[in-house]
């Protein structure tokens, strides 16, 4: 039976984002939706936070390297010269095409000053490309943040390059004073400290202001007019299916991962991500609140969760409110709610120890609580706990999977909230488990839960209906 007491030995925290393997579905269900005449805002694609990288090309191609990478990882899109493709114009007008379209820029400082141009735009300034895109940055009042090599200095005099670099350094350092500055030696000490830095941006309100300012500058009036609509016909979705959707769909909006909250409390303690590494969720969450207090564990997900970007619900979550009555989700997010209100259609959420309204069009059950009702995350082991009293939730969920069928998409079933909710569940009705990657150790989750997986292959992505044929066959 799928009772409170079953979920007593999952990890409490509820999987934000954890499952970076199914970030692609997004694109799956976006395809489906347009084949089908609905009209996608451009409003609701995914919005990302973008991170221009600046610094001297040759001496400095392995830090480079390691900051996108960093970058990449927590969900921003890493801008730099070497992945700009030819457009036609100048080397200059690119660069400051993608710089002032960026929302950060980092500046690498390392041995060299660099190449200053003899022609075109800074020729005869003496300037090297690096400190003309840094002006630029300046002036365009983006986030900027710096990060200095620590140099060697040789005996003797200094020839002329390292005047104008060390010049350079010290105009930079002369406008972040009291501001943000770090110095590395190695380039996996730069990646960390990019992160780090990157982290503190998401839990910071000043720099998140300054972004969305600058994002709000890049639109034109007509965007800013534009009225948001979602137009789709919704069918009668099926009565003997139920959604069960993970952290890959959040992901793909735009949302951190749980890393990343993990490595949040981690800066909030002062502890390293090497030492966050090595130990559950819930137990860094439980430091933290016993460190700094409930309100100060309680904000730093609210603050995380408050991105720099807005995040809107993608054609996924669309898709998935007008396919599926009763939602099961371990995301913390509003996507689905507002993918609701915004498909002109009623909704009621149910939080363990929340009950919900009235009967609606989509009952959505959020399993680890609500980001718009702080008091009902599941965190903690006490969390857990105290989710676990209400019973009638559980009840009502095991009732669920006892008579309809699960569609799985956006989790990855070697998490622990998979295994306990899909190991209850009643395996005399058919499963579907979606996903853009499978292995033999995924056949063996398979079996043992009875699901019958659903591959989407790269060339599929583009195809017109496959979701609702996957959802037609999951249902019939």
């Amino acid at each position: 039976m799928l009772t409170s007491a079953c979920f007593k030995a999952r990890p409490p925290i509820a999987r934000l984002i954890n499952d970076v393997e199914f970030c692609c579905v997004t694109l799956i269900i976006e395809s489906d939706l347009m084949a089908q005449g609905a009209r996608m805002p451009e409003k609701f694609m995914p919005t990302r936070p973008r991170v221009f990288i600046s610094s001297t090309m040759e001496d400095l191609g392995n830090e480079r390297q390691a900051v996108a990478s960093e970058i990449e990882a927590l969900g921003f899109t890493p801008v730099n010269a070497e992945a700009l493709m030819p457009t036609g114009g100048s080397s200059w007008d690119v660069l400051q095409d993608e710089i002032t379209s960026s929302h950060i820029f980092v500046l690498i400082l390392g041995d060299r000053y660099g190449w200053a141009p003899d022609r075109g735009y800074g020729a005869g300034s003496k300037k090297s490309v690096t400190h003309l895109e840094f002006e630029l940055a300046v002036k365009s009042q983006l986030t900027i943040l710096p990060f200095f090599k620590r140099l060697k200095y040789r005996s003797g005099p200094a020839q002329d390059e390292e005047l104008s670099r060390d010049s350079f350094r010290n105009e930079v350092g002369d406008w972040a004073n009291g501001r943000f500055r770090a110095e590395f030696d190695l380039a996996v000490d730069l990646g960390r400290a990019v992160r780090a830095a990157l982290i503190d941006l998401l839990l910071g309100s000043f720099e998140k202001a300054s972004i969305r300012k600058h994002d709000a500058a890049l639109q034109s009036p007509a965007d800013l007019q534009r009225q948001i609509q979602f137009q789709s016909a919704r069918g009668k979705p099926s009565s003997n299916s139920v959604l069960f959707a993970g952290a890959g769909l959040s992901l793909a909006a735009g949302y951190p991962s749980a890393n990343i909250l993990a490595e949040a409390f981690g800066q909030r303690l002062s502890l390293d991500a090497q030492t966050v590494s090595r130990y559950p969720l819930a137990d860094i969450a439980a430091l933290l609140e016993e460190k700094l207090g409930r309100r100060a564990l309680l904000e730093t997900v609210s603050r995380l969760l408050d991105t720099p970007l807005p995040v809107d619900p993608t054609i996924s979550h669309f898709a998935c409110v007008r396919e599926f009555d009763l939602i099961l989700t371990t995301n913390y997010d509003l996507l689905f709610e507002e993918a609701c209100r915004l498909s002109n259609l009623s909704f009621s959420v149910r939080t363990p120890g929340r009950k919900s309204g009235e009967k609606a069009d989509v009952s959505i059950f959020k399993l680890d609580g609500s980001i718009d009702q702080l008091e009902t995350l599941v965190l903690t082991s006490d969390d857990a706990a105290r989710a676990r009293e209400d019973e009638s939730f559980w009840e009502d969920l095991e009732n669920i999977l006892n008579e309809r069928r699960p569609f799985v998409i956006g989790h990855s079933l070697r998490d622990d909230t998979s295994k306990r909710v899909l190991g209850a569940r009643n395996q005399a009705l058919s499963g579907t488990y979606v996903s853009p990657h499978l292995t033999e150790l995924d056949a063996i989750y398979l079996k043992r839960f009875g699901l019958v997986a659903k591959e989407i292959t790269l060339e599929e992505l583009s195809s017109q209906g496959r979701l609702t044929q996957l959802i037609q066959e999951h249902s019939a």
